[in-house]
């Protein structure tokens, strides 16, 4: 399940039934002013980043990515978007606003000197303006964790073949004790380990468990800047 890290912070988790009809209607602004010999592909039918429900696609164009990052902003600007580009090394971002909606595109160059990257669309702005969201969400509630863990992102993702959660946490305690921590919580559920891999030099280790009803958890442990980093990939079909 192909996954997008977190672009934006939101307030509100939403049904699914609620979110495809929401996207069915909006599809098309959102895709407004992407060049037709772009190729366009939406990832999942529903996903939701740290709790905000969002639209987005992988898009990829033939042109160069200034050229198409120009086109692209220009299109948004000429149909009313508040557009504001923001170029980064090898990567430009554009970001445009309109009645409520906000939509973003994260451009890259790939391997033929083409642009490459993501479309992503929310309504975000009007989410703020009419104040819906009053507390943060509640993420990682899936999850059992280590006294001190701060959850860093987390996107939600369902598409046919089920649903994905991918966590990303990080806490002070040091790799070891959060690998034993995990395994001791997925032993006490009857999960069983299906892999282990240690990098060499102590560069991480991967871990995946499956339950006794066919889920999946896969556990990343990184360490870095004096903090260990753990990503789960929670995975029901």
């Amino acid at each position: 399940m192909k996954v997008l890290m977190a672009v934006c912070w939101c307030l509100l988790l939403c049904t699914g039934a609620y979110a495809a009809d929401k996207w069915k209607s909006v599809e098309g602004l959102m895709l407004d002013g992407v060049p037709d010999n772009w190729q366009q592909t939406r990832l999942a039918d529903e996903i939701e980043v740290n709790g905000l429900p969002m639209l987005i696609y992988e898009i990829e164009g033939p042109q160069p990515l200034r050229e198409a990052a120009v086109i692209l902003a220009a299109s948004w600007a000429k149909a009313k978007w508040k557009v504001t580009t923001k170029a980064a090394g090898h990567e430009v971002q554009i970001v445009g606003v309109k009645d409520g909606w906000l939509k973003q595109a994260n451009l890259s160059s790939n391997n033929r000197k083409q642009t490459q990257g993501y479309l992503s669309m929310s309504d975000l702005p009007a989410r703020m303006e009419q104040d819906i969201d009053t507390k943060a969400p509640v993420l990682a509630k899936h999850l059992r964790k280590p006294p001190g863990t701060v959850i860093l992102n987390e996107v939600r993702t369902v598409d046919m073949v089920g649903e994905s959660i991918l966590t990303t946490m990080t806490n002070n305690f040091d790799m070891e004790q959060n690998i034993a921590f995990y395994q001791e919580d997925r032993a006490a559920e009857a999960w069983k380990l299906s892999f282990k891999k240690t990098a060499e030099d102590n560069g991480g280790t991967v871990m995946r468990y499956v339950s006794p009803k066919q889920q999946e958890a896969t556990y990343t442990f990184t360490r870095g800047a004096g903090q260990t980093f753990v990503v789960v990939n929670w995975i029901t079909r």
